[in-house]
């Protein structure tokens, strides 16, 4: 196998869309939230196309503890809760979620939660899918499981868009 059409085209789409895209709605705090909505949608996608469980959970969990930073590792389960709760019900359960406050990025809240920083939080799933791609860049394995999850219609499918 090597770097198909179909993997150039999602690496290209998720580099533009979301790489690209987030940080037009980090600009303020109006669209913060939606910023972490993405976030969490793009992580979600790349687990996909990294393990190929069919366990969400279990490897959302899994491409946090892998690729992002190890503060990350301790709110990996929160972090795939955080992503439920955003993505079906548009709530922050587990997390209060704060835009561009670096310093308080993963620190206790007032409430009893963790903090996440818009900013941080998407910085370190740039640095976290850059890494991922260069994996898939070189390695015939991480190519072989993305090409299946892309060409997989009832798993994913490719990313097409003009």
């Amino acid at each position: 196998m090597a770097m198909t059409p179909h993997i150039q085209a999602a690496i290209r789409g998720f580099t533009d869309i979301i790489l690209g895209g987030v940080p037009i709605l980090l600009r303020q705090n109006e669209t913060a939230f939606l910023s972490f909505m993405c976030s969490v949608a793009a992580i979600d996608a790349l687990a996909g196309y990294r393990y190929e469980t069919d366990k969400v959970g279990e490897r959302f969990e899994a491409f946090i503890k892998e690729y992002f930073p190890a503060t990350y590792t301790s709110h990996a389960e929160n972090l795939y809760k955080l992503r439920c709760r955003l993505l079906h019900n548009f709530s922050p359960s587990y997390f209060t979620l704060v835009h561009a406050s670096p310093p308080a990025h993963l620190q206790p809240s007032q409430i009893g939660d963790t903090i996440l920083s818009d900013d941080v939080f998407f910085a370190d799933l740039g640095v976290a899918a850059q890494k991922f791609f260069d994996e898939v860049q070189k390695d015939v394995k991480r190519q072989d499981a993305m090409n299946a999850r892309l060409l997989n219609l009832e798993k994913g499918g490719a990313i097409y868009y003009e």
